[in-house]
């Protein structure tokens, strides 16, 4: 049995499909690069520093000149910007809402590094079926143009020819469309998580400091 994933069957539904297809297999292209990049670079061990809990002790007992000595081997946005905290309080500024207001400036490049790629998937996830309907619209154009034809037999052969480019691209088009609008909603959530611990950390961190 032919494999239905083979180049030859992918080259059959493109021809099939019509013009269509080829800006669709683009963008189903695309939202699969934006879904592994999530996929790889959405985490939270990638926001949050790794020896967060040994931070939190060492402010607990005070010893925040050696907190900061941990925070200078991370390389996250959030100990860069817990260290700037940090070097404010040592200088004295101790009120907690202009530390907190200096710890949330800090950080809101971390939104932008969350929300990467996600405003892209849900527009292929919005464009992908309407390009699928103008396909669908060609084909049953094509439809009605085999009605005009004086030849029965060629009448019948652009009215197949026309169904299939109608089906094709509509299939095509939430075939596209569907995982984009899945990962989309996934991703949201998941950056929204990461952003509520963020928050959350940084005020627990705050906290600590007396």
């Amino acid at each position: 049995m032919e494999n239905l994933f083979s180049l030859s069957r992918i080259l059959e539904l493109i021809e099939k499909g019509g013009i269509v297809m080829y800006p669709l297999l683009l963008l189903s292209v695309i939202s699969w690069v934006f879904i592994l990049e999530r996929l790889l670079n959405l985490r939270l061990s990638a926001f949050l520093p790794k020896n967060l809990n040994e931070i939190k002790v060492l402010l607990q007992k005070g010893d925040v000149e050696g907190a900061q000595k941990v925070l200078s081997i991370n390389d996250d946005a959030f100990s860069s910007a817990l260290s700037l905290v940090l070097d404010e309080y040592i200088k004295g500024n101790r009120r907690k809402a202009d530390l907190m207001a200096l710890m949330e400036g800090e950080l809101s490049g971390v939104v932008p590094a969350v929300e990467k790629n996600l405003m892209l998937l849900s527009a292929i996830a919005s464009l992908a079926p309407l390009l699928g309907l103008f396909g669908t619209i060609t084909g049953l154009i094509k439809v009605f143009s085999a009605y005009a034809s004086v030849q029965t037999e060629e009448a019948l052969r652009l009215l197949a020819a026309g169904i299939g480019e109608a089906l094709t691209a509509a299939a095509t088009g939430l075939i596209v469309a569907i995982p984009a609008l899945f990962a989309y909603w996934i991703f949201r959530n998941m950056g929204n998580d990461i952003l509520n611990k963020i928050e959350r950390e940084a005020r627990d961190i705050l906290n600590l400091l007396e």
